[in-house]
């Protein structure tokens, strides 16, 4: 067998073997070393190979290593430095991911000293998802990207099957999203344009779409789970504003949350209508539509309430195509709901169409030297795409 000479401030011949465990054979000054090489292997790999490196001072020799795992015990291969022996010995691999699995070695030296020492294998899943998604979003354009890969140390992995169900009680049924068998080392699934009608899925907008890769190889498999809400496109943030007659304030961007003076004709979008209300300002491209019953709706949104706080603006475009498009209002009241569409010409000279929502909060007026009425207005906004 070769001998490794050890290029250290400790003398040659004085290697330790160090491990927490006090049933073992601790600091002696036994001449030699054993590493496990190969650390970690997926759940699949129930017959690789195994690789452990010797190291000896000069004089010393591994004449045998035994492996232990429970009951079980097998006598590595010893080739020069290395030492093999097969992972069947760990036996079942699937569910051992959380804590690995503890092996103990014998090692018989040369110079007759005792050497045991203990590893922990760590097992790691076939299947990975490397780009999970929060949630899908309904019916854009935009792209969400779900990624999944797999790797194992020597299994061959003879296929991935894909499952899918609606919702934590639902049933799991196959699906292919790709139109295709999915590619054995992993691929990514694209979702745009997600509506009801999507794969078959009948999924709307509070649902959840739940997917499980199962990959097999042999008489083995291994599974992974991941679940992805449906969601509707919103405005992430709203703000509010009090539009005044008063007319130091009498104006509003939408836009930028900023108040103008009366006199300001460029900047402005909305401005305070008499007696209590509001309309559009000067050529700006907006109208509104008032909010009525909403009691047909689904519970998510069968009150103004309800549908302001979920911002959905899928829901808020549909119910402004059905309605009557306004541009003025002179009398409104607390909790009405108004959703406007605007269009603004960006920096770019390009047209940008978004859809919003103004919820009426407290109108106060007060009589001091002159009427002065207030409206309290919380809104928000934002390109459909």
């Amino acid at each position: 067998m070769k001998k490794l000479k050890i290029f250290f401030i400790l003398p040659l011949f004085v290697l330790f073997s160090c491990n927490e465990d006090d049933s073992e054979i601790t600091n002696y000054d036994l001449g030699a070393n054993i590493i496990l090489n190969t650390s970690s292997i997926s759940n699949l790999d129930i017959n690789h190979t195994m690789e452990i490196s010797i190291i000896t001072a000069d004089g010393v020799s591994a004449t045998g290593i035994q492996v232990i795992k429970g009951d079980s015990s097998v006598d590595a291969s010893i080739s020069g430095n290395l030492a093999t022996f097969n992972s069947s010995l760990l036996g079942t691999l699937v569910g051992q991911e959380k804590d690995g699995v503890d092996i103990n070695t014998i090692t018989t030296l040369s110079n007759e000293k005792p050497y045991s020492k203990s590893f922990n294998i760590k097992i790691n899943k076939a299947l990975a998802i490397d780009k999970e998604l929060d949630a899908i979003t309904y019916n854009t354009a935009e792209k969400d990207t779900l990624i999944f890969s797999t790797s194992t140390k020597s299994a061959i992995i003879d296929n991935i099957s894909l499952e899918w169900k609606k919702g934590s009680e639902g049933t799991y049924a196959p699906t292919e999203p790709l139109g295709t068998a999915l590619n054995v080392n992993g691929e990514e699934i694209i979702f745009s344009n997600f509506t009801d009608a999507s794969y078959g899925y009948n999924l709307a907008v509070k649902d959840t779409l739940y997917y499980r890769f199962i990959a097999t190889s042999g008489a083995l498999t291994d599974t992974i789970v991941t679940s992805m809400p449906i969601i509707s496109q919103t405005f992430e943030n709203s703000n509010t504003v009090v539009l005044s007659s008063d007319l130091t304030k009498n104006k509003l961007n939408l836009d930028t949350a900023t108040s103008y003076t009366d006199t300001e004709t460029e900047l402005a979008e909305i401005k305070f209508k008499s007696p209590s209300g509001f309309e559009k300002e000067s050529d700006t491209d907006i109208d509104f539509v008032k909010v009525g019953d909403l009691s047909g709706e689904m519970e998510y949104y069968n009150t103004v309430d309800k549908l302001f706080s979920e911002k959905d603006l899928l829901v808020a475009k549909r119910l402004y195509d059905a309605g009557s498009k306004e541009t003025e209002f002179s009398a409104i009241n607390k909790g009405d709901l108004y959703i406007y569409k605007i269009t603004r010409v960006n920096e770019d000279e390009e047209s940008i169409t978004e859809y919003g929502m103004i919820k009426i909060g407290d109108i106060v007026t007060t009589n001091g030297g002159a009427t002065l009425t207030d409206i309290s207005i919380e809104f928000g906004e934002a390109e459909i795409k």
